[in-house]
């Protein structure tokens, strides 16, 4: 008789096991402590129980209440606002004073952008040296950086190690306020000395604009580095 009983609670535990499921609900979006708590009110006192594990929410309850805390989440995570990913081109561009096959090596789409630095500083070619992208989160308080080496293959010098970066990106309507924007360069010439080079700016680009950041010479022959850069919200 004994162990009937016990077989009868074992067939009515395995029966309730089959009537409860358990899904793991990651947070994507918004403060995880907060949908769990919301989560967890909204459902108290129901078939289900609700956890917190890390960004995640494990639930276990019956298919019917893990289907609705589900939606809950996600419900949550879209009215819950994101920092959107942005990505930013850097271009590096050689300006100099002497007709050369690097005008053919600019794209079109700067054409308009130096165009200026043609008719005004009267350079007579240029050169994209390097293009730089960063992906960073608008209001994200870790800079965005990239390290590289540069050619320069006018003047006396032998090359250049690059540091690019931006300290915030803001997203204000169709406006992306880069703050801290810098382009670093460190250039050995041919006795071996450095020079560092240096063009920063906080700066407002507009979608599908190019802004010139300013130029700084790199020789004795009047050549230039020109900062020329882009950004584009991506997510």
């Amino acid at each position: 008789m004994k162990k009937l009983i016990v077989l009868v609670l074992a067939f009515a535990v395995f029966a309730c096991a089959e009537d409860r499921v358990q899904k793991i609900l990651p947070v994507k979006n918004g403060d995880s402590m907060q949908v769990f708590q919301t989560v967890r009110d909204v459902l108290d006192g129901m078939p289900i129980t609700v956890k917190l594990y890390q960004n995640n929410i494990v639930v276990n309850g019956t298919p019917e209440m893990v289907a609705a805390a589900e939606q809950l989440v996600k419900n949550l995570g879209s009215s819950t606002p994101h920092d959107r990913d942005v990505e930013i081109t850097g271009y590096i561009i050689l300006a100099s004073v002497e007709t050369g096959e690097g005008t053919a090596a600019v794209p079109g789409e700067l054409e308009p952008v130096l165009k200026q630095f043609r008719n005004v500083l009267n350079y007579k070619s240029f050169r994209v040296l390097d293009t730089i992208i960063l992906r960073t989160k608008e209001n994200s308080s870790s800079p965005a950086n990239s390290d590289g080496s540069l050619p320069l293959p006018n003047g006396p010098t032998s090359g250049a190690s690059v540091h690019f970066n931006v300290n915030k990106t803001v997203v204000a309507e169709d406006t992306i306020q880069l703050k801290g924007l810098r382009l670093g360069t460190s250039v050995q010439d041919n006795s071996s000395q450095y020079r560092n080079i240096n063009l920063s700016s906080d700066v407002d680009v507009k979608a599908g604009q190019k802004v010139a950041i300013g130029k700084a010479g790199v020789d004795a022959n009047g050549d230039a580095l020109i900062l020329v850069i882009s950004a584009k919200v991506v997510d």
